[in-house]
């Protein structure tokens, strides 16, 4: 398959620090892709070992690893991780030994990166390069982030493998970047490739709905069940949390009356989405996270936005729907994602509000920030004169808000044809 974008990944994968190199991020984003791609670069293919991780009982996760490596070790029975580390310091050749959900084996025992930490620091050869990749983000965040562990600091190179933008689905696919239905069916899917190999391109954008979520044994009907396992997130609280905030609950105190539950209560759950990257908390531009109380919690993954947004709500419904029903439904979802995905093009762009006006995107419009850049966005094509009525309708808005008393600011108005050409650039 052809392989695209990851630039900056590759880069960072070919500046070899240390013995040991760390890719995380959701599942079916691409890291092991990425990290094939990378070897395949730098080592002939007989010289690249790839396991994947099983979950069981670790003399079986050892001997799996064993059959995987192949002809790298000698062929002896091990049954757990200090035989096979002490085995692995006896390797000559120069290779790279790749190990994918690496978390899978830390359930199993605790003590694994310990062992390895010593490994590392004493007996792994400099002829290997370790590569460890994990699904759960909260687990390779506590394995190699947190200070208090053993493996902290060990990797030379830390990657977070993020989903890929609108540009390169539309590359991927050989799809026209600026027509509508080609933004449609990427506000379903998002920036994870896999998904990718999911669509045909032939498909009408209502065929692709049924495909992906609504036909039964669809390929991603059961997604949200698999994101939560790798997080390791059980119980039906998280997924309540994701239902209300996937159908528009995205206040805390919102969520808590309609789960009829202490909104302190939910702090811990909410948290720990936010860390396994299935929630975001929102503050509204210029505000501290730490001292505001205005947040409000959004889905921002594409596909899980349409799975509680679209799916969850209509599928006992679907079938009953008119085309033309079912389009607006897709529609809606798109305006929010789009709104979302060119507000992503600007690393320190947020919303803003405040009681009574809101904007789609404040950002500074110099190094100074004395002045800001206020973007209204809207998902349909604007004629001069509605751009005109937009534009003054946000300046006024913007006089009326508190950012007036301390910016400056200039009047941005996107239309459907200009996020589009900004999406594809």
């Amino acid at each position: 398959m052809e392989f695209i974008n990851r630039t900056s990944e590759l880069e960072k994968l070919s500046r070899k620090r240390s013995k040991l190199t760390v890719l995380f991020g959701r599942r079916r984003v691409g890291k092991t892709a990425l990290v094939m791609e990378f070897a395949r670069q730098q080592m002939s293919a007989d010289s690249v070992f790839y396991s994947q991780a099983i979950e069981g009982a670790e003399s079986l996760q050892v001997s799996q690893l064993c059959a995987d490596l192949g002809d790298l070790l000698p062929s002896v029975t091990l049954t757990n991780w200090v035989e096979f580390l002490a085995l692995l310091t006896t390797v000559r050749r120069k290779c790279v030994v790749m190990i994918d959900e690496f978390p899978y084996l830390v359930r199993t025992s605790p003590s694994l990166p310990s062992r390895l930490q010593k490994w590392l620091d004493h007996d792994c050869p400099a002829n290997i390069n370790l590569i460890l990749l994990g699904s759960s983000q909260t687990m390779m965040h506590d394995i190699f982030l947190n200070g208090r562990t053993p493996l902290f600091e060990r990797a030379g190179e830390i990657i977070h493998v993020k989903p890929m933008g609108y540009k390169y689905f539309c590359i991927k696919l050989d799809l026209e970047a600026t027509d509508l239905d080609s933004y449609l069916r990427y506000s379903m899917v998002g920036g994870v490739p896999k998904y990718w190999d999911y669509i045909d391109k032939k498909s009408s954008v209502l065929q692709l709905a049924d495909t992906l979520y609504f036909e039964v044994g669809s390929r991603l009907e059961n997604e949200p069940e698999r994101l939560l396992k790798d997080e390791n997130i059980v119980g039906d609280q998280a997924k309540s949390i994701l239902e209300l905030v996937g159908r528009g609950a995205n206040r805390p105190s919102e969520i808590a009356a309609r789960m009829s539950a202490k909104q302190t209560s939910l702090s811990g759950p909410l948290q720990l989405l936010r860390d396994a990257s299935l929630l975001q908390r929102e503050t509204p531009f210029g505000e501290s996270t730490r001292s505001t109380k205005r947040s409000l919690y959004k889905i921002y993954d594409h596909c899980l936005a349409f799975w509680y947004g679209c799916f969850s709500p209509h599928r006992s419904r679907w079938a009953l729907y008119t085309a033309e029903a079912k389009r607006k439904i897709i529609l809606d979802h798109a305006s929010k994602m789009f709104e979302q995905d060119y507000r992503g093009l600007f690393p320190h762009a947020a919303r803003y509000w405040e009681s009574g006006l809101e904007f789609d995107a404040v950002r500074y419009a110099d190094a100074d920030g004395n002045k800001l850049i206020v973007t209204e966005v809207k998902f349909k094509s604007l004629s001069p004169e509605e751009r005109s009525q937009i534009a003054k309708s946000t300046a006024d808005k913007f006089n009326q808000s508190q950012l007036a008393h301390r910016y400056s600011c200039s009047i941005e108005v996107i239309d459907l044809g200009d996020g589009l050409h900004a999406l594809k650039a």
